[in-house]
């Protein structure tokens, strides 16, 4: 059992194994930023609407540090995705989870072309992900 640990092939497929395992773990980690991204980004908008009704100096500083970290994690994320896929999903994303948040907690409305427009702006999101280059499984 010892010498199949020994042999230079079984050494060879483990390296390339443990090499795949460390791209899929990469290329997962900057879309994790973008969703970190979009969640503070959601969170401190929230809270922009929160504030401007109450005028809080501790909910003005929740608010601009959510929104800095916001662009902290899509700085992170862009290093690895095209820069058009990025700021195309962080937008999209936002607006339709401030659109959706707005609607159920603020008693915004939301009508017809407020939800056409944002399937077409998932759709645009879904294009620009499409044509956005891949990197090649060397």
């Amino acid at each position: 059992m010892d010498l199949i640990f020994l042999n230079p092939e079984f050494r060879k497929t483990m390296a390339l194994f443990q090499a795949i395992q460390r791209r899929k773990t990469m290329r997962l980690r900057p879309w994790l930023f973008l969703l970190a991204a979009i969640a503070a980004e959601v969170a401190g908008v929230t809270v922009m609407k929160l504030v401007s009704d109450s005028g809080s100096a501790a909910a003005f500083i929740f608010m601009y540090a959510m929104i800095g970290l916001s662009f902290y994690f899509l700085a992170i994320a862009v290093k690895d995705l095209p820069m058009a896929l990025t700021y195309a999903t962080w937008e999209t994303l936002g607006l339709t989870c401030i659109a959706f948040i707005g609607f159920r907690f603020f008693g915004e409305s939301l009508g017809l072309y407020k939800l056409l427009g944002m399937a077409v702006l998932m759709a645009g999101v879904v294009m620009v992900n499409l044509g956005a280059p891949r990197t090649s499984e060397n």
